[in-house]
């Protein structure tokens, strides 16, 4: 049992006895002598204070602990500063009390419930005060927050000098935030100086889809750390660092990428997606590139890679044909084309396959 209970067992016990003196000395019961010292009637009522504390402080304490155990939740509720602000201006405030209460006892008529009243509109006007203002109590700023990631999506050289992303931007089918990395602008003003015309061409294009997409979308020059590593390795550590989309048409980077764990995006597979399949009776232009497994097919390819069978097209090879297709299949490692050689043309334009 702790020593609390034993001293409100206590406390019970004496107030209980005091009421037998109070009530013998207003004449309200007699008094048994017990001695010199003491009467049974007042030691009669010690013993029932005693019985009372025994049903009472039990619950007088597990009320107590409820209400000290919820002052102390609300506390940590709190903002830290708050209890500071309030603990330094209480302080102050009777301090203050206590000055005042000192130069004005000299005044006739100053009681202690006038110093009473000094030192509540003191800790109450103080402690408004400094709640108040309690960004200044602060013990301790808090610590910066690790910057979140920006998202958004990462362009490569790749995706600039194709353009077409200047097309889907242009249409609203793009949202930013654009970061574009310094290297890649190095590699594109490299490009654009280069003596090899084709590459010269390469780099004003991709230049010029930049300035088409600052118009579009927002666009961001990174100015990142530069090491010696590969510009891939620098591009995908960036997207990482940032949480960003890479947005490439290289197919390296986009398998390196998947592996870095990084998004990638590609506008060549948006374009292949987007492309209307081929169905039976549709008519394209292919160049048959090899034989087939059957006597005289011909074999040729679309652009993203879809093998098309055609019948009697081997004494073609080497040449761009038109056909029409027969059938469509679905295997497991892709869509396959079955066609003919296209005997006259036809109204419906023909689709165009990359040699």
């Amino acid at each position: 049992m702790s020593m609390t209970r034993w001293i409100l067992y206590g406390l019970f016990a004496y107030l209980g006895y005091q009421a037998g003196v109070w009530l013998e000395a207003n004449s309200l019961i007699g008094s048994s002598p017990l001695g010199s010292l003491t009467s049974l009637n007042r030691l009669y009522l010690g013993v029932v204070g005693l019985l009372v504390g025994f049903l009472l402080v039990p619950r007088l304490m597990d009320w107590a602990l409820q209400r000290w155990e919820h002052a102390q939740n609300w506390l940590k509720q709190l903002p830290p500063e708050i209890p500071v602000a309030i603990t330094t201006a209480s302080g102050l405030g009777l301090l203050l009390a206590v000055l005042l209460t000192n130069l004005l006892n000299q005044i006739p008529g100053f009681s202690a419930i006038h110093s009473l009243v000094i030192a509540a509109v003191l800790v109450t006007s103080l402690s408004a005060f400094a709640i108040a203002n309690r960004e200044y109590f602060r013990l301790a700023r808090p610590a910066a927050h690790p910057s979140k990631p920006r998202g958004g999506k990462v362009l490569d050289t790749s995706v600039l000098i194709d353009g077409r992303i200047g097309d889907v931007a242009e249409m609203g089918f793009l949202e930013g935030p654009l970061f574009v990395p310094r290297q890649v602008l190095r590699e594109l003003q490299q490009f654009a100086d280069s003596s090899d015309a084709q590459k010269r061409a390469k780099g004003r294009r991709g230049l010029d889809t930049l300035e088409r997409l600052k118009l579009s979308v927002e666009l961001e020059v990174l100015d990142s750390f530069e090491s010696d590593e590969p510009v891939d390795d620098q591009i995908l550590a960036e997207a990482k660092r940032m949480g960003s989309a890479l947005v490439t048409n290289d197919h390296a980077l986009a398998q390196l990428s998947r592996i870095y764990g990084v998004k990638t995006l590609s506008i060549q597979a948006l374009a292949s997606a987007l492309r209307s399949p081929l169905q039976q009776g549709d008519t394209l232009s292919i160049t048959i590139v090899k034989e087939g497994k059957e006597p005289g097919q011909g074999v040729g390819y679309l652009e993203d890679g879809t093998m098309v069978v055609v019948d009697d097209a081997i004494p073609f090879k080497g040449k761009e044909v038109g056909v029409v297709i027969t059938q469509a299949i679905q295997t497991q490692v892709g869509r396959l084309l079955f066609g003919k050689l296209q005997a006259e043309p036809v109204d419906r334009p023909a689709y165009k396959a990359e040699r």
